[in-house]
């Protein structure tokens, strides 16, 4: 397997509030981005933080197969509570937070995890998929038949959460398991890459690009060339077995 992250500041802000990274363990690989929200300083430690407590409990203890969705509850909990507890603890990180998407990859399986709008994406066969859910309002509005999904793209409303890490005491995390096949690819990103491209946008790129590590720098410099208005942070690993048995 192939895997980059990739994040950029964007053409509009003094500082990058988005944290990730992608942490190996022998046969599993860990991969998280983290978009922090709270102003200056206030987001870059919250997603620094939930970022620095996984990768630190994936070096401890990695979790076993048959527990990773509960390993991934449990750990993403902690890093709420902490950053909840820092928040409370000091006026300059007051009302602080972070969305995050992760995701645990081993065998041809992916358990994805994430709270907040921060998406993954599998792309497969010339199709593609959004994996998760947005915990925002202008996606409940949609759901419950308030708003046409037409319409929730460019809803003035549509950065609104409804869920984050780090605002409340106690946090649900939503947590799924999915196929990762030969010759798949896997995306997640901060809604700084999703608000400025479509899936359609995404595809196409994918499509053009030879290697993993084009077609990461190629979705920032669209997400730039959109206006780049937010931070943009984005994960592609890509899984290719075809070649000699063995990863690509």
């Amino acid at each position: 397997m192939e895997a980059v992250f990739r994040t950029d500041v964007g053409k509009m802000r003094a500082h990058n509030e988005d944290a990730g990274g992608i942490f190996d363990d022998e046969d599993m690989t860990l991969a998280l981005v983290a978009d922090g929200m709270g102003g200056h300083k206030a987001g870059d430690v919250a997603s620094q933080m939930v970022m620095e407590a996984l990768r630190e409990a994936w070096k401890q203890r990695p979790p076993q197969r048959g527990e990773i969705d509960a390993w991934l509850k449990a750990e993403i909990k902690k890093a709420n509570y902490a950053v909840f507890q820092k928040s409370l603890a000091d006026d300059a990180f007051k009302g602080m937070g972070t969305t995050l998407v992760a995701s645990v990859i081993y065998d041809n399986a992916m358990i994805i995890a994430h709270v907040g709008d921060s998406r993954a994406y599998r792309f497969h066969s010339s199709t593609s998929e959004q994996l998760t859910s947005d915990h925002s309002l202008v996606n409940e509005m949609v759901k419950t038949g308030q708003l046409p999904s037409e319409e929730a793209e460019n809803h003035p409303r549509k950065n609104v959460l409804t869920r984050a890490l780090g605002t409340v005491e106690e946090i649900d995390v939503d947590i799924s398991e999915f196929d990762f096949p030969d010759t798949a690819t896997l995306l997640l990103c901060s809604d700084g890459l999703s608000d400025r491209l479509g899936q359609k946008d995404i595809e196409e790129t994918l499509r053009s690009k030879n290697t993993v590590a084009e077609a990461a720098d190629a979705l920032i410099q669209a997400a730039l060339d959109r206006g780049g208005e937010d931070n943009i942070s984005l994960i592609l690993a890509h899984r290719d077995m075809n070649e000699e048995g063995t990863d690509s």
